[in-house]
């Protein structure tokens, strides 16, 4: 059981906390998706001990033959490793690193952009989903190919991997604090029912950019509430509830400290979602 963590650590640098890949915790699909989604912050591209930290973590969930890939113009980052006793392929994309600048210029680029499989997207994502692209495919097609192919992010990573699901021959899209991505006509593109979007109780990020004719939801949420429960399905009126509840404890139990400020971004950090998913095994 891991206890809420409300902290800026949580939020601003994610990787810093140990895996619980090797805790001994039996962990769902959607759950090791989660893990490697925040393990996806690791700095594997340029630090040695972060790699292998990476390495380590990834053989503990017998995924294997791990490879890194990044794209130094748009500051995309992903890994891949297969799954040693089935085969099949999990790619995990890096969300936005608040220091890094390519990274944010990434996410403000909102002006949506032709997708070559139909419908508009941001135009930030498709740039930075565009930097790694050629690169993954390689390796999918050299390693896994004809494999089952998951694929996975938080964050910028999430729309990234929502990108992915458009462009290949992709089994299952698991996100976590995903904006969106593109209008109804791009979200017709994909599978929805191979995809499970979650959204952590006032995660401020599922909510931009706003909706509109150029911006809609990929697929049905599931939803987490304040205390970390998966809600499927939950009606609006029942979640806006849940949310204004956990505003007010939010504010009479954390803030302040070295916490973030508002649970809206608290509820964004990549830990918080491990959590519920290992709560809701």
């Amino acid at each position: 059981m891991i206890d809420y963590d409300p902290s800026r650590n949580a939020l601003y640098h994610p990787a810093l906390r140990p895996t619980v890949l090797c805790d001994g915790i039996a962990l769902t699909p959607d759950a090791l998706c989660a893990e490697c989604s925040r393990l996806a912050y690791l700095h594997f591209e340029s630090d040695a001990a972060q790699r292998q930290q990476l390495i380590d973590a990834l053989a503990c969930a017998r995924l294997t033959q791990w490879a890194g890939f990044n794209d130094a113009a748009t500051g995309s980052e992903a890994f891949a490793a297969i799954d040693r006793d089935s085969g099949a392929v999990l790619v995990a994309f890096r969300g936005t690193e608040p220091g890094d600048f390519t990274d944010l210029g990434t996410d403000i680029s909102v002006r949506p952009t032709p997708w070559a499989k139909g419908g508009n997207v941001h135009s930030g994502f498709a740039a930075g989903f565009e930097g790694i692209r050629a690169d993954i495919e390689r390796w999918i097609e050299r390693v896994g190919r004809g494999a089952t192919v998951t694929v996975t992010g938080h964050s910028l990573g999430a729309a990234l991997a929502t990108l992915a699901m458009s462009s290949w021959q992709v089994q299952r899209l698991v996100t976590f604090g995903c904006p969106r991505v593109g209008d109804k006509q791009f979200v017709a593109t994909i599978d929805t029912r191979a995809c499970v979007r979650y959204v952590d109780c006032c995660d401020i990020v599922c909510t931009v950019p706003p909706l509109s004719p150029w911006y809609a939801d990929t697929g049905p949420r599931h939803y987490i509430d304040r205390n970390g429960a998966v809600r499927d399905p939950i009606s609006e009126t029942e979640a806006s509830h849940d949310r204004e509840n956990a505003r007010i404890e939010y504010f009479l139990t954390y803030t302040g400290r070295d916490n973030v400020v508002v649970r809206d971004l608290a509820d964004h950090a990549p830990i918080n979602y491990v959590r519920a998913l290992l709560t809701n095994v």
